[in-house]
């Protein structure tokens, strides 16, 4: 018995140097300004500087309440068809007795405001939680109706925290939904709990964009025109955008994006026989404009082309080179490369106050159950970031753990319980 206490101890102190440098040493942090909103979910854009000071991928991001690490959601802009919330008015709530005996029933009706759904969000406001939801479509409020499946939910979560249900139904157009929520196990729902019911719409978001670099130059060369962007770490490129001009400019120009290390570019700009670098990354595209009669002269003037180049885990040098042939070099202005912009969204309790950090190229990426978040997703207000701070190497061991900010004690009392164990096994030797 001695002798695995033993072994135990050592393979404890083994594994400590591990967990201390696994340990989280974030370099920056900014405060989370939340939008004064009930909506349950709250969403912050990522600005530029921010993706270039975290991990690459952004897996070092971690919101914090206090010392609690709060589960969130990266999402980036895309121009599919996304699902929006419209809160629908709750009528008649209460909790009904059968027969003079409680039975933990809360029943209400939902006035629905579509002509027609499939889709909608049972809120809760707390956790602690197992209930049935039996869900019935009227046309009139008081009537029989159409009873749909009977649903399960339930939530018992360490933090007591607002919960929310999708819930799939058939498509559908009554013009009343009343709810029967039966409680099972832990403690009852209430309706005081009852914190909505939203029904879901599909809703068009166009694509938005952040501006990563605007180009320098132009710099003439025979039959080509290039332009020069310094682009920092961490940043993909999904568009190139410019500006022709002439608004009545008709082109189409092949050109070359190639993306250099800062160290290259010397040799890729200092001529013809000097271009032997070989750029990390390449992309051919065309950059074509040709006036819309459907289009006021000004927003013609316009033009963007998609790009695919990934991020880069340091900073870089991009280069475009147009290639005019015999034609007279483009007139063009605003060149800039785009990303597509980049949210982080999280459940957020009131009075609670929140920070964003980041800045640990070492640490993984966070796993996460995202259910409770992809179901709010359709109820979502706008936060903002605040300033940046830089965290002092002091600051960022703070964070840790206290075994990992004094390892020193951590191998102490390691010593102690092994002099202390080796000490009872020669009396027991000797006896």
């Amino acid at each position: 018995m001695i002798l695995r206490l033993v072994l135990a101890v050592f393979a404890l102190a083994a594994a400590a140097p591990a967990f201390h440098a696994a340990a989280p040493a974030f370099r920056y942090e900014r405060p989370i300004q939340l939008a004064p909103t009930a909506a349950p979910e709250t969403c912050v854009v990522l600005p530029v500087d921010l993706l270039s000071h975290a991990a690459p991928w952004l897996q070092d991001l971690r919101v914090m309440a206090g010392d609690r690490e709060v589960a969130y959601q990266v999402r980036t802009s895309t121009d599919v068809a996304t699902a929006g919330a419209r809160p629908e008015q709750i009528l008649n709530l209460g909790q009904h007795n059968e027969g003079g005996r409680q039975k933990g029933a809360v029943s209400f009706d939902v006035e629905m405001t579509e002509p027609r759904y499939n889709r909608i969000v049972l809120r809760v406001g707390r956790s602690h939680f197992s209930v049935l939801v039996h869900v019935t479509g009227m046309e009139r409020a008081g009537e029989a109706g159409v009873a749909f499946p009977e649903i399960a939910f339930s939530s018992n979560t360490n933090e007591d925290e607002p919960q929310q249900r999708l819930i799939s139904l058939p498509e559908s157009s009554f013009r009343y939904l009343h709810f029967d929520i039966r409680t099972l196990a832990l403690e009852p729902v209430t309706p005081e709990d009852i914190a909505g019911v939203d029904v879901l719409v599909e809703r068009e978001e166009s694509l938005r964009y952040m501006q990563v670099a605007a180009a320098t130059g132009p710099l003439h060369k025979p039959h080509e025109t290039v332009y020069e962007f310094a682009v920092p770490a961490n940043l993909p490129l999904d568009q190139l955008s410019f500006t022709s001009d002439d608004p009545n400019a008709v082109f189409s120009r092949t050109a070359d994006l190639e993306r250099y290390r800062p160290s290259q570019i010397a040799q890729a700009t200092s001529g013809d026989a000097a271009r032997h670098e070989m750029p990390m990354q390449s992309e051919g595209i065309t950059l074509t404009h040709a006036p819309d009669a459907k289009r006021a002269p000004a927003s013609s003037a316009a033009g963007v082309i998609p790009l695919a180049l990934g991020a880069a885990p340091y900073a870089s040098t991009v280069l475009l080179t147009i290639q005019n042939g015999d034609d007279a070099p483009l007139a063009l202005h605003g060149v800039a490369l785009q990303m597509r912009e980049r949210q982080v969204c999280f459940l957020h309790k009131p009075d609670t106050s929140y920070v964003l950090r980041y800045g640990d190229p070492l640490l993984g990426a966070p796993q996460y159950d995202l259910s409770p978040i992809e179901a709010a997703a359709m109820s979502v207000s706008e936060s903002t970031l605040g300033a940046e701070r830089a965290l002092s190497p002091e600051a960022a061991t703070g964070l840790r753990p206290f075994t990992e900010r004094h390892p020193v004690l951590l191998w102490v009392a390691l010593l102690l319980v092994v002099g202390t164990l080796g000490f009872v096994a020669l009396r027991s030797a000797r006896s």
